[in-house]
């Protein structure tokens, strides 16, 4: 049974992938079979594997080389190959139905069927030997009953990831070369962009040194240029990052400390206070510790360098923090999450302050809102409820003031939001969330949720500023 059931996701994906290739095409067929594999995949059982990860090159299957019973997944997810390699294969399935009312806060057009948003994921892992490997992975992207189609959103078919590893021979450093994910801290300034549809990747090369408790990166990398087309990502030499990372664990107090610099490159680069070419440096340090009850995450940035002829002078701090009951029904959680962000002061001076987060998550504040970490005051207090080991309630609710009155909002691109002006209020608005988590197994991840978004006195000075309210669902196949 366990065999037929996998099967079936298998077919599953790969069916919805090639009915999805052919933009014109619709393939009922394919759509059943997925259906069915949500469904039945619940009933999966067996074997413990090893946990999937946001970053799925991090994944290791070679504890399948022992395993004296092996079915069709175990041999998707690890082949021997002569002596010392091996090939495994995986990939995710992705579809959203989204609604919004008065969408950037304008009741200008309404959307009332809603979308759809799809992604799917196929990657490929080959081990050559104990040094080399190369690793690639195809992504798709698809965006239905849509006016304007943006990037972030379709893009049918692309080599999302291509590279090369060679680890030397002590196996403490790996040298990577080509396409690649890249994610850093706490991901606010250098994300996977897994929220609005299509995931990010960069052109480049990275060298990785891991000993014991303590890992660190250098790299320098070329953003990829999402576009609507098929195979026709490029990266830009106009959008560049490069810098260094490290990663320090202290098993004993649970302590972990992240120090990293980030320098960037974006030759078209338009803020509130004008246009030009932007160099900028970015210093941050995170450290972060979780207990059985209480965690905690406070990431602090410093950034410096130029746009055009104006000086930058940036920074900002982010708290996050947890406090679980695991004795009390349902396993409440109460968290708060805060960030206080700079902005620029005066449009007209050589000086700039508004921080840059760089390649932020695409949804940071949820995808109601199109609003980028940049000249904020946010607080965020939260409630998780656990209603079983398979069913999740988080209700969050935000409140978002401006940072400086002599700067604008921005969109998670970072773009200004609207024309430079003379707005006086600091208070944006609030946003009240809500959204359901079911995962009745490890390949499966449901999610059902609304937001209401209530406009402040800056939102209602510069734009109609008519609330918004949103509502999706969202349904995940990993394998």
């Amino acid at each position: 049974m366990n065999t037929i059931l996998k099967i079936a996701l298998l077919q599953a994906y790969f069916s919805g992938k090639a009915c999805r290739l052919l933009p014109a095409t619709r393939n009922p067929v394919g759509c059943g079979f997925l259906m069915v594999a949500l469904c039945a995949c619940q009933f999966i059982n067996g074997q413990e594997y090893p946990a999937f990860r946001p970053l799925r090159y991090d994944e290791d299957y070679t504890v399948l080389e022992k395993d004296t019973v092996r079915d069709l997944y175990d041999k998707v997810k690890y082949t021997k190959m002569g002596s010392n390699g091996y090939i495994s294969f995986g990939g995710d399935f992705r579809t959203q139905y989204l609604i919004i009312h008065n969408e950037n806060w304008s009741n200008a057009t309404q959307d009332k069927d809603g979308y759809t948003l799809n992604r799917w994921l196929f990657h490929s892992d080959l081990h050559l030997s104990g040094n080399l490997r190369v690793f690639a992975e195809l992504q798709g992207g698809q965006a239905n009953s849509t006016e304007i189609l943006v990037p972030v959103q379709e893009n049918p078919l692309e080599p999302h990831q291509f590279f090369i590893d060679y680890t030397f021979s002590d196996a403490l450093i790996t040298l990577r070369a080509g396409r690649q994910e890249v994610t850093y801290g706490s991901g606010r300034v250098v994300s996977l962009r897994d929220g609005p549809n299509v995931r990010r990747s960069f052109d480049g090369v990275k060298a990785m040194y891991k000993k014991d408790n303590i890992a660190a990166d250098a790299f320098y990398l070329h953003a990829v240029v999402d576009r609507t087309g098929i195979f026709d990502d490029t990266s830009s030499p106009n959008l560049r990052l490069w810098g260094a990372f490290s990663d320090i664990r202290l098993p004993g107090r649970k302590l972990n400390l992240n120090l990293y610099y980030l320098g960037f490159y974006n030759d078209r680069a338009v803020f509130n206070d004008g246009s030009g070419k932007e160099t900028r440096h970015s210093l941050l340090a995170r450290v972060f510790q979780n207990w059985q009850r209480w965690g905690y995450d406070v990431e602090g940035a410093y950034q410096f360098g130029s746009i055009g002829e104006r000086t930058i002078n940036a920074w900002s701090v982010a708290l996050s923090t947890l406090y679980r009951f695991p004795e009390i029904k349902f396993s409440p959680e109460i968290g708060l999450k805060a960030d206080l962000i700079s902005g620029d002061k005066n449009r007209f001076d050589k000086s700039h302050q508004t921080f840059n987060p760089l390649f932020a998550p695409g949804a940071y504040f949820g995808l109601a809102v199109p609003l980028g970490p940049s000249n904020l005051m946010d607080i965020h207090p939260s409630v998780t409820v656990h209603f079983s080991r398979k069913i999740t309630f988080v209700c969050d609710y935000a409140f978002l003031w401006r940072y400086s009155r002599g700067d604008g909002i921005y969109r998670p691109v970072m773009v200004p939001t609207f024309a430079p002006g003379d707005a006086a209020s600091r208070y944006i608005g609030s946003q009240l969330s809500g959204t359901f988590i079911c995962q009745p197994n490890r390949y499966v991840t449901l999610l059902a949720g609304m937001s209401w978004f209530d406009c402040g006195n800056y939102l209602e000075e510069v734009s109609p500023g008519e609330n918004i309210l949103y509502g999706f669902v969202s349904a995940q196949i990993t394998l």
